[in-house]
């Protein structure tokens, strides 16, 4: 954290005078696209990017934006908070971005308070972080459910399944520990559940055989696994290694990988669930569009439900109609028209274009996502989240249903 901080004063001190956007309102609009190409996250990049290559080509499409092409500027971060400092100096200083998308929790942690000094509109759409919950709505916004969310519906799963032990192993990361904190305190405060090992580990171990151990054979009626992709590979090896697989798992939403879901079906018995969100599918006139540019632009293959790609898309398309609602790329105006494109009152509109001819007829809008309604709370938070279960069928990640937040479930204080 203290090199994070480092980095973080360097960034400041050196970009004190980069814009936030030109002011001379010509050239390109730069949208900086800051992910995990590689490293814990590089699973999901190839899906990420296409979405994000998707919505800008939308955008220019429809004639850009203030008239302006779209320029999609791509860093890849390495999935570490170190990396997103860097590649945000390098968006800010040398490409001049007007806006930012792609990151995800431990990067935007670490350029938070930046973000809030360049004045970049920055939409979070793979960060759950629980240091989100109170902390955005002026220039970070977030389309995807907190961690707290995520922490609640684990819970809520465990329970519903029966489980009154659980073990955990979770990764020393933001992105893990925000969910398994909150996942702890639901289950053990508020369902009376036991905690029976709490094993917190470094990723990048030579090996995990003891953490496994120590959390398998603690007698558990699941174990509940926290970790980034590069860990939990090495990591369910050690568990399929060892024989702990009549034991149910449950994971959170980094793990939903199509390698994860193999290694969990290629064994007989093995049983591997996650409460995560879903996406709004049904008679969703943006989802239906979506669908086939995306497939078009990832080899043939069709979006995955809760990997990310969407909420990828939505928030170039929510950019593109904010500048174009502000009348400008200046980063303060177009933070400022976020909540009145997403949010009611307005027409509810599910394309950039439609959106576009709705400004230009001096209607107020709000953009319906390929995801879900978009609405944002006061501190820029989704408001209604898709929640579901998703299990591993058949060698391969599947809705088991859409459930409901339990409403007598609270965030811990």
């Amino acid at each position: 954290m203290k090199r994070v901080l480092v980095a973080l004063l360097a960034v400041g001190l050196v970009a004190a005078a980069a814009c936030s956007g030109d002011t001379e309102e010509e050239g390109p609009v730069k949208m900086g696209f800051l992910n995990g190409q590689s490293g814990d996250y590089g699973p999901w990049g190839g899906w990420a990017l296409a979405a994000a290559e998707v919505a800008v080509e939308e955008l220019n499409a429809a004639g850009g934006v203030l008239g302006r092409d779209v320029e999609l500027i791509v860093e890849d971060n390495g999935s570490t908070p170190e990396g997103a400092v860097s590649g945000f100096a390098e968006l800010t200083e040398v490409d001049g971005i007007h806006a930012l998308g792609g990151i995800e929790s431990d990067g935007m942690v670490a350029i938070f308070e930046t973000v809030h000094e360049l004045q970049i509109p920055t939409i979070c759409s793979t960060c759950g972080t629980t240091e989100l919950d109170n902390t955005g709505g002026d220039m970070v916004f977030r389309i995807i459910p907190s961690d707290t969310d995520n922490g609640i519906v684990g819970a809520q799963v465990a329970r519903d399944e029966g489980y009154r032990s659980v073990a955990m192993l979770v990764e020393l990361s933001e992105g893990t520990e925000s969910p398994a904190n909150v996942f702890k305190a639901v289950f053990t405060e508020q369902m009376g559940g036991t905690i029976t090992e709490d094993v917190r580990f470094n990723a990048g171990e030579t090996t995990y055989a003891a953490q496994v151990a120590q959390a398998f054979e603690s007698n558990p009626d699941a174990v509940y696994i926290a970790a980034g992709f590069e860990t939990g590979v090495p990591l369910l090896n050690e568990w399929q290694r060892r024989g702990y697989t009549d034991i149910p798992m449950i994971f959170t939403t980094d793990l939903l990988s199509p390698e994860i879901a193999q290694i969990v079906g290629s064994v007989d018995g093995a049983s591997a669930i996650v409460g995560a969100t879903a996406y709004d599918t049904e008679n969703n006139p943006a989802w239906d569009a979506y669908v086939p540019r995306f497939a078009e632009k990832n080899d043939g293959d069709p979006p995955e439900i809760a990997f990310y790609d969407a909420w990828q898309y939505d928030q170039y398309i929510i950019l593109g109609l904010a500048m174009a609602k502000a009348g400008t790329t200046d980063g303060a105006a177009v933070a400022a028209a976020i909540p009145d494109i997403a949010n009611p009152p307005g027409v509810e509109v599910f394309s950039y274009a439609d959106g576009l001819a709705q400004l230009d007829a001096g209607n107020d809008i709000d953009y319906h996502g390929t995801t879900s309604n978009l609405n944002l709370n006061s501190v820029g938070n989704l408001l209604s989240p898709v929640m579901a279960v998703i299990s591993v069928q058949d060698g391969d990640w599947a809705v088991r249903e859409n459930i409901e937040l339990d409403p007598t479930l609270v965030k811990p204080s």
